[in-house]
């Protein structure tokens, strides 16, 4: 310090002294501004962004990695598996544009032939917990109610398929049987087979299929599906895969899949009832409402009563003659 504060022949020197103390307040400077919410929250926006980059450059550095190691330096075997991936990607890609198109021209078929669809209400997403001890030994319990605009006879599906139906209905809770419950009783059909059955639970267990139209039918494997027989129940949702157990027929649940804790809670199909529809020309005015001879403009002539008295009644008196024509003949 004395060196920068004083030459060799003892004359201080400010300018070195200005140049320290310079350099003290800019660090005491630069803490300050540090130290600031506003420069803090512009510092934390750009280490966001850097951290973004990193992440970026690391995937981008792992996939150039393992597109060396399998796809330059790999085995046989690897180049095989690889090969049948993209293939299956190809084929994929074609079966989603068929898909598309397929779409699209059923959307024409239905408008052009006006083909009435199942029209249906809103859904009410919920949260669902299990239930240790209630009247049913497969049953659960949803966080929505009859103030989310629940009702029973809803059904509960999730991402993999059926779950079961809404049995009873609070304020803000509902009760869900599950397919496996002995109570349950949901009609099914198979997707390749077209066979329909009632699927019925197990305790529990599981859930078989009872009093199928055509067994002989149904192929091991099969996709099952709601069939809407009911009313009540939307038609097309996954349940389960057939599976053949000695004599009977059970299906391998969707919900097993994967564990039931979000699900949706869907209205029956909204059928308007019969007894409810307006009758034909209800409303209408009575008189003239279906044509006759009379109102098109013809003068029915009077028909002539051959046997009156098998009749029962007396035949209108005939007419008086015209003027001029009394008795002359």
């Amino acid at each position: 310090m004395a060196w920068y504060g004083h030459r060799r022949s003892g004359v201080p020197r400010p300018g070195a002294r200005a140049v320290v103390v310079g350099l003290g307040l800019s660090m005491v400077g630069v803490l300050a501004i540090q130290t600031s919410s506003a420069v803090r929250s512009g510092i934390d926006a750009s280490r966001r962004s850097m951290d973004g980059t990193t992440a970026s450059l690391a995937t981008f550095a792992s996939g150039v990695t393992s597109w060396s190691l399998f796809g330059l330096g790999g085995s046989e075997e690897d180049k095989a598996r690889i090969a049948e991936l993209e293939a299956q990607v190809r084929d994929l890609t074609r079966w989603k544009d068929l898909a598309e198109t397929m779409a699209i021209r059923m959307e024409r078929y239905e408008r052009l032939l006006d083909l009435v669809g199942e029209t249906q209400g809103q859904s009410v997403t919920a949260r669902v917990v299990a239930e240790e001890t209630g009247p049913f030994s497969a049953s659960r319990i949803a966080n929505a109610g009859a103030a989310n605009g629940v009702r029973e006879g809803f059904a509960v599906v999730n991402e993999n398929g059926l779950v079961g139906r809404v049995v009873r209905v609070g304020e803000y809770t509902s009760r869900i049987l599950m397919l496996t419950d002995f109570a349950s009783r949901i009609p099914v059909m198979g997707t390749r087979s077209g066979d329909r059955a009632l699927l019925v639970g197990d305790n529990g267990t599981g859930a078989r299929l009872i009093e199928p139209e055509t067994p002989d039918k149904i192929v091991p494997g099969e996709i099952w599906v709601t069939s809407g027989d009911d009313g009540k129940m939307p038609l097309g949702v996954r349940v389960g895969t057939a599976r053949k157990v000695g004599d009977e027929w059970r299906l391998d649940l969707a919900i097993d899949q994967g564990s039931v804790d979000f699900v949706r809670l869907v209205p029956p199909p909204d059928f308007a009832s019969p007894e409810t529809a307006p009758r034909l020309g209800e409303g209408l005015p009575q008189e003239n409402t279906e044509p006759t001879l009379r109102t098109v403009g013809i003068q029915l002539a009077p028909v002539a009563t051959t046997s009156p008295a098998v009749a029962g009644v007396t035949p209108p008196a005939a007419p008086p003659p015209p003027a001029g024509q009394g008795g002359a003949q």
